[in-house]
């Protein structure tokens, strides 16, 4: 599915992001996006067929902002190290512009058919690709990096849902640090009690 570009299009998805950032997918109304748009009802099913193409076309303009974010964070990025901050940065201001987005993807997974393209799937998994090959640097010498990125994006995911607002400065920067020290040689990632 491609995201509608025209004007009326984009003033659907937008009045329609916003009601879905305040009510339940089945409380939204097309009459309620409509008047919220300023078009005619018969406008958004010009656009979108029904309220589960609306939701999935939402969620592809989403996967699109947030690959365009993580390429701009990423273009003043040299090392690898920058690129790992880089892309925490760059997930953590997209989903704090967008704080609803985690809400829109949790009901499109929930009413997804098996088999069925979801657009969000894309980009997680483009997320996934591109940590795992910063963290095939040799620098960071990091064995198991499937279950490195798992830990890494589950944290930030984790500081995205429940982390304090604002963010303090320079939060993804500890993050990464935290994250790298637990696999530096010699450490132990079970705390002080534990032995190695």
């Amino acid at each position: 599915m491609r995201v509608k570009t025209s004007q009326q299009a984009e003033r659907i998805l937008t009045a329609a992001m916003r009601l879905f950032a305040t009510h339940r997918f089945h409380e939204a109304r097309m009459d309620d996006i409509a008047a919220l748009a300023e078009v005619g009802k018969g406008t958004v099913y010009r656009y979108f067929k029904d309220k589960e193409e609306l939701y999935l076309a939402l969620l592809e303009r989403a996967a699109v902002g947030l690959q365009s974010c993580l390429c701009e964070q990423l273009s003043r990025a040299k090392s690898p190290r920058e690129q790992l901050v880089a892309v925490v940065a760059g997930l953590f201001d997209y989903f704090d512009h967008h704080p609803h987005l985690f809400d829109l993807i949790q009901h499109a997974e929930a009413m997804r058919k098996p088999g069925e393209e979801f657009p969000w799937q894309r980009v997680r998994n483009q997320t996934i690709h591109l940590v795992q090959g910063i963290l095939s640097a040799k620098e960071f010498g990091i064995v198991d990096r499937e279950v490195a990125v798992l830990m890494l994006l589950g944290g930030v995911r984790a500081v995205i849902r429940f982390g304090p607002q604002p963010r303090p400065a320079g939060l993804a920067e500890q993050l990464v640090t935290r994250f790298l020290q637990g696999y530096s040689s010699g450490s132990c990632l079970l705390g002080p009690v534990a032995t190695c």
